[in-house]
């Protein structure tokens, strides 16, 4: 006769076995990715104190370039996403920051905005230009036409005798059509060989959601996988968030969360553009 009793005492206790088990891996497991966390988290501090007490100018721009255009979509552009660099560069006694903004961000007092924060940032009214035209809508859904936005950026590098040329990358940060028309801009005037001599391209990169708000935990991938990087102090990021709240129409609440948590505002890392990069870029793209 079949002793149900021995049975289910049985399976209990494979079924306790297997729990335990499932649970010495589980806490195992645990308190390595927690000692892995924190080992990691103290090699960010560690390079943030060493960083931020040396002058890292080995990583900025080589040269440094003389003339240094920032191309940007909109107004805010330059300080959301381009700080750190235009911190140094305007403090920088070797370099002249040049500022090329293709659109007014749709609304005329933007343009307004735009020079008081660029007056905060340190960039000559002079060097500031913001184009206007219904050619090139603020919109995230339009990408602008390659020819317009190419000429009017070899434009400025021929007037000004621009040596750097710096813009959004492929991914334009947040996918944004806008930012993204800038890459490709550059990118046909590099394929076709139209760039002077004398006038190289850099790129921002962009980086996934999680490494965008998390601002020193990004330091150790950023200075590994970028060719070239600025890098502020919180201190120093004061003036930054300062100079945003001068685009007072776009300095709403998710801007101010922005402000606070994007590596962004921290560091800026970049790549420098060729027309052989560019070429495999694009099979790779095809294939």
């Amino acid at each position: 006769m079949i002793n149900f009793n021995l049975i289910r005492e049985y399976f209990r206790m494979q079924v306790n076995e297997i729990i335990c088990w499932w649970w010495f891996y589980i806490n195992e497991i645990s308190w390595q990715l927690l000692i892995a966390v924190t080992a990691y988290f103290c090699v960010c501090i560690f390079l943030y104190s060493i960083l931020r007490k040396v002058s890292h100018a080995a990583w900025q721009l080589p040269g440094p370039p003389a003339r240094i255009l920032l191309v940007t979509a909109h107004p805010d552009d330059e300080v959301m996403f381009f700080g750190p660099l235009v911190y140094w560069v305007t403090r920088s006694k070797a370099s002249e920051i040049y500022l090329l903004c293709l659109s007014n961000g749709g609304d005329r007092k933007r343009k307004e905005e735009l020079w008081e924060c660029t007056k905060l940032l340190g960039i000559p009214e002079d060097n500031v230009t913001i184009v206007m035209s219904t050619e090139l809508p603020d919109d995230q859904n339009v990408q602008w036409p390659t020819e317009i936005v190419a000429e009017c950026i070899l434009q400025h590098v021929e007037s000004y005798k621009i040596n750097a040329v710096v813009t959004f990358d492929k991914h334009g940060i947040s996918k944004h059509k806008n930012h993204i028309s800038l890459y490709f801009a550059i990118a046909a005037l590099c394929i076709e060989k139209k760039v002077p001599h004398y006038c190289k391209l850099y790129v921002l990169e962009s980086v996934n959601i999680i490494r965008k708000y998390v601002q020193v935990l990004d330091l150790p991938i950023s200075l590994l996988s970028a060719s070239y990087w600025y890098l502020v102090t919180y201190d120093q990021k004061k003036m930054i968030k300062k100079a945003m709240t001068a685009h007072k129409s776009q300095y709403v609440w998710f801007r101010k969360l922005y402000m606070i948590f994007s590596r962004y505002t921290f560091i800026n890392t970049f790549q420098e553009m060729s027309a052989l990069d560019l070429e495999l870029d694009l099979q790779f793209d095809d294939e």
